[in-house]
């Protein structure tokens, strides 16, 4: 994965967006207005750059399980230190499907017609699984009362595709990388489920288990008639 390939796609409205990425979620829009709520509402109690990473994770048969969020991290190294040490957890169910929001600086085409580039803060929420993964960029604003606005005309949709030409190394880059390594594990790892909570609670990692049932690996074989 560290050879990779992003190709930006613009789309239209909210069907065409569910078309162009239900190969890799059922719900790709709900799942971007959920985690878009989320950070609104953090946001909104504590201003900006206040959102950690945060991921959804998803079982071996991509049913919901939970939600993890970073502990405090120190600088960019420590970040992705803790983030690989929050995927553990969907590797530790057999993942085929996880999601990772992040807060995020981007570059946009100014409005004002010079068509140069300006920074912009932007809602990055990536879609992994063993065999995709795609990126949903949405810039967004904050006022004065901490109420985000999203710039959906904006948006746009990166599916990465590895390369065998081989890419510069970029700090997205490190995170795909990261997010490959965890979502193509042969094993579940050398933990279990509640081993990497129970890690995770020590240290001051926030998660909720929203399915607790979806935690098992116990799934039932059913016979296919021919």
């Amino acid at each position: 994965m560290s050879n990779h390939k992003e190709i930006p796609i613009k789309f239209t409205d909210k069907d065409s967006f569910n078309e162009l990425c239900s190969h890799v979620h059922p719900e790709p829009y709900r799942e971007f207005e959920r985690l878009s709520n989320l950070f609104n509402s953090i946001v909104k109690e504590n201003g900006p750059d206040s959102f950690s990473t945060t991921i959804v994770v998803y079982n071996a048969m991509r049913k919901l399980v939970g939600i993890v969020a970073a502990r405090p991290a120190s600088d960019k190294s420590d970040l992705y230190k803790a983030l690989s040490q929050m995927l553990y957890f969907p590797m530790s169910l057999g993942s085929e499907l996880f999601t990772v929001a992040q807060d995020a600086k981007v570059r946009v085409i100014a409005k004002d017609g010079t068509n140069t580039e300006v920074k912009s803060d932007a809602l990055v929420i990536t879609y992994v699984t063993p065999s995709d993964c795609i990126l949903f960029t949405v810039p967004y604003s904050v006022d004065s009362n901490n109420d985000v606005t999203y710039l959906l005309h904006d948006a746009w949709v990166s599916c990465v595709h590895e390369d065998s030409k081989g890419s510069e190394k970029t700090p997205v880059g490190d995170m795909l990388e990261l997010f490959y390594t965890f979502s193509h594990s042969s094993t579940t790892g050398p933990f279990t489920p509640h081993e990497v909570l129970s890690f995770l609670k020590v240290n001051n990692f926030n998660y909720e288990i929203i399915n607790p049932q979806n935690m098992t690996s116990a799934y039932v074989a059913l016979p296919i008639s021919i």
